[in-house]
């Protein structure tokens, strides 16, 4: 009986005691409104408390920086619900969206700044697009022989490997 508690234990993790469980997604795009737990992750769980979730509001003190981690939507959720909860994931890069700065787009042929991101390491370069965007689309860059493919963000495009 032990070992099969133990064996429980292992696999299902914290599972077991969590009601909520939110998966952060990797960016999302800002709009006009207020950011909720429902747009910068799907949440899974059962009934009401899932939807108490959904509905918190993100405080723009978090959004401060244009990342919101798991320790800071950790510590929002613990001071506005009272129920068990797990998040997957690590953070959520936020962009302005593109009708709210209109001209910030990239022409093809632009130089741009190149931030290439791989878990805590950023490095910066320069670069050169291969076609128009606007603000939170998609755009393949050419940086010295490689080429790679980011999202733009105010003349920037931020690359992660």
């Amino acid at each position: 009986m032990r070992l099969l508690l133990v064996i429980c234990l292992v696999l299902f993790g914290s599972a077991l005691y969590a009601n909520v469980q939110i998966y952060l997604y990797s960016s999302v795009n800002k709009g006009e409104e207020k950011l909720k737990v429902k747009d910068i992750a799907r949440v899974d769980g059962y009934g009401e408390e899932r939807g108490l979730f959904e509905e918190i509001e993100i405080d723009d003190v978090i959004l401060a920086d244009t990342y919101i981690d798991r320790r800071e939507l950790s510590l929002l959720l613990r001071k506005k619900t009272n129920g068990n909860f797990v998040i997957y994931g690590s953070s959520v890069k936020v962009y302005e969206s593109a009708l709210r700065q209109e001209g910030a787009s990239i022409k093809n042929g632009d130089r741009v700044k190149v931030l290439v991101k791989r878990k805590n390491i950023t490095i910066e370069l320069t670069g050169v697009a291969k076609k128009d965007a606007m603000n939170g689309e998609y755009v393949i860059i050419r940086c010295g022989k490689k080429e790679l493919s980011g999202i733009v963000n105010n003349k920037t495009v931020m690359c992660e490997l």
